[in-house]
């Protein structure tokens, strides 16, 4: 492709000259031929971002808009990412090196359907609540009312949070879009994108969209940064609130920074999830699937990858043989092509990162029955084989550690209690699943694992359910009515019960329970 070299930064609603020399080149991971090119921000270009976002939300319209009509704006957005899917799905693909199909299916479909999501949340959501009560009930054999009135009546409103820092990860950059920007947007919040550093070109498209379907100047900004440019933006003193997906290392730096700062954030991190596997489970219809889940999903660059699949004990050698069979039909190749199962990873350094961890997993007495190395004939990109680990155990760091790539441990377990144990040693816990001939049972098996989201003989996300993870595996939830809750605060404005609330305050809102409430 012809590289693509950007000068400027998305800010206030145009593009913006970067102040300083410094950039990133963009190397697509099939080639590492440079594809393009985007400058790096020097802390005046954060300061100008977040400006031009605390602007948007200090003094703009967006949020005095009611949650209607900016759901108007996201429907919009989405469109505009409607129409540039095939260029989108191709860029996708070229800079991040999952296959066409994931760029296609999900890659380009799940900001779409993020944003609508979002918007129709919008349409709906209520932001204003009366609250009556009276107490004196609750007070046991006390008079009260003197000094804490027993009897209040009150306006309950949620309020956006402000400026939001958000950093999308590098394997689902655009998703993040509608994931994160999105139920941030229509709670009333500005927006400040961080780019992915080495695929950053499709976010830049949503610049050109965003300027594309009006959105108000400086609601949507967008810039790329190294570390420290990059932590001076959640450390900034205009921005209200972070949210991030990535590491727990990184995830662990932000918290901790917005903890000195109290400053909400929205943590989603690492995952090292557990696929249980009962002894009722057919192994001709978990394979296909613990395949999928492990390793075939951008080729485990994926935080919810089932990279620890528990097996009975009784039946380990013949799901040892199984997956092994299975991960040799996956083609390693040209992620442009139809029947690639597994395009490169994102970078040399990724490769290395999976090439570390299949060293360890052998001197730790592991045996790699596939994969395990670079595929024969594939000198340029950065591709490695779908590795099955077998006779490991979950002590194993190949076991405990993420490693972000096409690498699963294959661990035996005595029995259901045994799996659900090992399942839960772990210091994450985002994902999760069980494979039984009981699907009922498997629910029950759902609740014993510490794990944010969960899946019953399948491997599924339920984008209009809370997604998030336990543990060190974040913080919020995102996805869902609750993603938007995250970016409220809810604010209390009372007035003398013998009063009333003015009925020019009231009309229309809708009465809030709990006890005491009339």
């Amino acid at each position: 492709m012809t590289p693509v070299d950007h000068k400027a930064f998305f800010i206030d609603g145009t593009w913006r000259a970067a102040t300083g020399s410094d950039h990133f080149d963009v190397v697509s991971p099939r080639s590492e031929q440079r594809i393009g090119r985007v400058p790096a921000a020097t802390e005046g270009d954060i300061d100008a971002a977040v400006a031009a976002a605390r602007r948007a939300f200090d003094e703009g319209e967006w949020p005095r808009l009611t949650p209607a009509q900016r759901a108007d704006h996201l429907t919009r957005l989405a469109e505009g990412i409607e129409r540039r899917r095939d260029e989108l799905a191709e860029l996708i693909t070229e800079e991040l090196g999952c296959t066409l199909l994931l760029s296609q299916i999900y890659q380009t479909v799940s900001p779409v359907m993020s944003l609508n999501y979002a918007a129709e949340v919008g349409r709906t959501l209520r932001t204003d609540e009366v609250r009556v009560s009276d107490l004196s009930p609750l007070a046991g054999a006390s008079a009260g009312g003197g000094i804490i009135p027993m009897a209040g009546s009150s306006l309950v409103v949620k309020e956006p949070a402000g400026v939001v820092a958000c950093f999308p990860a590098y394997n689902f950059a655009l998703p993040a879009i509608g994931q994160k920007a999105g139920p941030a947007l229509v709670a009333g919040c500005t927006v400040v994108v961080k780019v992915t550093e080495p695929n950053p070109l499709a976010l830049f498209v949503i610049g050109e969209i965003c300027a594309e379907t009006g959105l108000p100047p400086g609601v949507l900004n967008i810039v790329a940064a190294r570390a420290p440019e990059s932590e001076y933006l959640v450390r900034h003193p205009g921005v209200d609130m972070v949210t991030f997906t990535g590491s727990v290392e990184v995830g662990a730096r932000i918290a901790a920074a917005c903890g000195a700062l109290v400053r909400p954030c929205v943590l989603e991190l690492g995952g090292k999830s557990a696929a249980i596997v009962l002894e009722d489970a057919r192994i001709e219809d978990v394979v296909p699937t613990l395949v999928g889940a492990s390793v075939g999903t951008n080729s485990g660059q994926s935080c919810v990858a089932q990279t620890r699949l528990l097996v009975p004990e009784s039946q380990y050698p013949a799901y040892a043989e199984a997956l092994a069979d299975a991960f040799a039909s996956l083609k390693v190749g040209d992620p442009f092509e139809a029947d690639t199962a597994l395009g490169p990873l994102i970078t040399s350094a990724q490769r290395d990162r999976v090439e570390y961890y299949v060293d360890v997993a052998r001197k730790e007495g592991a045996t790699i029955a596939y994969g395990g190395r670079r595929p024969a004939g594939r000198d340029r990109g950065w591709y490695y084989e779908p590795t099955l680990v077998t006779d490991a155990h979950n002590d194993m760091r190949v076991s405990r550690e993420e490693i972000f790539g096409p690498v699963a441990s294959l661990i035996p377990h005595r029995g259901e209690d045994d799996a659900v144990r090992i399942a839960n040693d772990s210091e994450l816990g985002l994902s999760g699943s069980v494979f039984t001939a009981d699907t009922a049972h498997g629910f029950d098996v759902a609740r014993r694992v510490r794990t944010g989201t969960f899946s019953v003989n399948t491997f599924a996300a339920d984008l209009g359910s809370p997604f998030g993870g336990f543990k060190k595996s974040g913080l919020g939830r995102e996805h869902g009515p609750d993603a938007v809750q995250e970016f409220l605060l809810t604010k209390t404005v009372s007035t003398d019960p013998g009063r009333g609330l003015p009925e020019q305050v009231t009309r229309g809102v809708p009465r809030g329970g709990g006890p005491g409430a009339h």
